[in-house]
């Protein structure tokens, strides 16, 4: 180990990375997506996850846990994260001089304009950042207005999305007014609001993907949720896209939208 803290503080800074290390899920999706193959040097262990929206560009590459001795022996020039990896890794790659980005945190399609453009940008690749975005946006403006459609977020684990969340984002964006939205963040299920006027839709999400908890207290399964789950058409969110803010996201919207036109119709 100490061979290889003296070989990384003597490697000299690069303009470009040369060897990008992503410490986890999210980071994994903006470095596949945005970084060219041949500077990919490792991802983390979900990047060829059964919900990575992009694992079959994740084949090939190495994986690595997130911590000092298999991070350093990757031998990065740089390391990108949004989660993953401990205080003491973060130290360590700062004591080392080993430049670390950090993906912000996103709340709307705006926020996603921000994190791509830096990200392209410490990549060494600007123009693949605004060809992903110029494909959102394209997405985003090709959405068709609906009659006015009032959606709710649901999740196992009996939580739903209101304002400041990328959730609500992708409700808003898709021309759905989202029941929660007077809400702050994330929140319990509104059942008296569900059970004095139920959404015109339900969206879910994660129902598949066994990454949230829930038990028979759940206010998902309380019979009013259960009624309107039952009565009222319901559309599942891809669980690889909602698990990290991304360009991604805007695909959803559109199918988001498809599917509220279809159910208006007469």
């Amino acid at each position: 180990m100490s061979l290889l803290l003296a070989g990384l503080m003597a490697s000299p800074a690069m303009a470009q990375p040369q060897r990008i290390v992503s410490l986890d899920y999210c980071a994994d999706q903006y470095v596949l997506g945005l970084a060219r193959r041949e500077q990919i040097a490792a991802l983390s262990p979900l990047a060829r996850s059964d919900y990575a929206s992009l694992a079959d560009q994740a084949d090939g590459i190495p994986v690595l846990r997130p911590d000092a001795e298999a991070v350093l022996a990757a031998r990065p020039d740089l390391v990108v994260r949004s989660w993953g990896g401990d205080g003491r890794l973060m130290a360590l790659l700062e004591r080392l001089g080993i430049e670390v980005h950090q993906i912000g945190y996103v709340t709307g399609f705006d926020d996603v304009r921000r994190e791509v453009r830096a990200v392209s940008d410490v990549f060494g690749t600007p123009e693949t950042g605004e060809a992903v975005l110029a494909r959102m946006d394209a997405a985003l403006e090709g959405i068709e207005a609906s009659n006015p459609q009032t959606a709710l977020y649901v999740t196992p684990g009996g939580v739903t999305a209101g304002e400041g969340t990328f959730i609500n984002a992708i409700i808003g964006a898709a021309g759905l007014t989202n029941m929660a939205a007077s809400r702050a963040g994330w929140s319990d299920l509104p059942l008296e609001a569900v059970a004095a006027a139920a959404p015109d839709i339900i969206v879910t999400g994660f129902m598949n993907g066994g990454t949230e908890g829930v038990n028979a207290w759940s206010a998902s399964r309380h019979p009013v949720m259960r009624r309107a789950l039952e009565q009222r058409p319901a559309i599942a969110l891809d669980t690889g896209v909602i698990s990290c803010a991304s360009w991604m996201a805007a695909d959803e919207a559109v199918r988001l939208n498809a599917f509220a036109r279809q159910e208006a119709q007469p």
